[in-house]
């Protein structure tokens, strides 16, 4: 199969979408029965694969695609992120390729949540990426509440989670010691749809009672982070650095708030957390309670719930039901949350394009 894949940005970026997009290509590239060629802003080819160098310059650079495609007689075309609509949709009315997205994020969400748009431009996207769904053969997306809400528009859509590196994210990582305590961690970005800022709240109402918690904050603003007692803020990382980061927590968090963004998100830093063979404490949002089974493999409290937070990282004071929590975790990540699992799932879809994908 010959596999086209486009990403708006560059895939080398130490970011959340762009590693996951690397991770996918990475794994394609190896792969005997796909050629694969990547178009990225990349200036060279960012995994082991023929690449296309976009210049941002639309026009110029959908006619080079559609060119690319027709002569190099391209099976499948697969655009990373609703940003790929620019090529995805003239590349399927001048192509006979088959069209896949690649879907995590909703960019209009964001828009709407940071007061960047207002409702009328915002219900004009949710038209115009709707008609661009329909226009897709397949998409996959990064949750399953993402996946019911395009399947408004397509049911040909798949959700796969992220994945987690058991190589790179492992309990073998060994912790510096250089926090004593129990270390609360948090590796992210500092968005306000993250919920850092509640964590630090939680975080100071517990050190009243028990100031033999620690908090530990990897970010890619570490100057915003109160200097408060207690808490260490550090980063940003290199990405393959972050698991020393995280081996120095004995307990890690994902704060994150109820909203429209985060219902259709998925934290792709939940299932590293637990391949690390950490217990983790959740909010049930972004389909984190279906990844984690509460009192089992992570605790989960409720989206807002200071009191609820409080409580879980009370709980794993006892050092027991963190190793047991944390074991659990790790053996939910390798059965069913490794990226060779996930990208698994990505490549069976492709190929199914080429029969009937009414039952996907």
């Amino acid at each position: 199969m010959k596999l086209l894949s486009i990403y708006r940005d560059k895939v080398t970026s130490h970011r959340g979408t762009p590693i996951r997009v690397r991770t996918i290509l990475t794994q394609f590239a190896y792969d005997s029965e796909i050629e694969l060629t990547v178009a990225s802003w990349d200036e060279a080819a960012p995994v082991a694969a023929r690449h296309l160098h976009l210049t941002n310059e639309h026009v110029r650079d959908a006619f080079d695609l559609i060119r690319f495609v027709r002569k190099e007689k391209i099976d499948v075309v697969m655009g990373h992120t609703i940003s790929s609509y620019i090529y995805l949709i003239p590349l399927r009315l001048f192509t006979s390729a088959k069209i896949v997205l690649e879907m995590h994020g909703f960019q209009e969400e964001e828009a709407l949540l940071y007061g960047n748009i207002g409702r009328v431009k915002y219900r004009m996207l949710k038209w115009l990426f709707g008609t661009f769904y329909r226009l897709c053969h397949f998409i996959t997306t990064c949750s399953d509440t993402a996946a019911d809400e395009i399947r408004k528009s397509n049911p040909n859509v798949l959700a796969v989670y992220g994945g987690a590196d058991p190589a790179l994210f492992s309990p073998r990582e060994a912790s510096s010691g250089r926090m004593d305590g129990i270390v609360i961690g948090y590796a992210g970005n500092a968005s306000i749809w993250q919920g850092l800022d509640f964590l630090v709240e939680a975080f100071k109402r517990i050190r009243v009672d028990h100031p033999e918690f620690r908090l530990a904050l990897l970010t890619n603003k570490p100057d915003k982070v109160p200097k408060l007692e207690g808490i260490e803020s550090v980063g940003p990382f290199p990405y393959d650095q972050v698991p020393s980061f995280l081996a120095d927590c004995d307990v890690l968090v994902i704060p994150r708030p109820q909203n429209r963004v985060n219902e259709l998100s998925f934290p792709s830093k939940l299932v590293e957390y637990m391949a690390m063979g950490k217990p983790v404490v959740a909010s049930r949002t972004s389909d984190a309670d279906r990844v984690i089974t509460d009192g089992v493999d992570g605790l989960i409290y409720e989206p807002g719930d200071m009191d609820g937070l409080v409580a879980a990282l009370l709980r794993l004071r006892d050092s027991e039901l963190r190793e047991r929590v944390g074991r659990a975790a790790m053996e939910t990540v390798h059965e069913k949350f490794t990226w060779e699992r996930q990208v698994g799932m990505i490549r069976e879809g492709l190929m199914r394009l080429r029969g009937d994908f009414r039952n996907i």
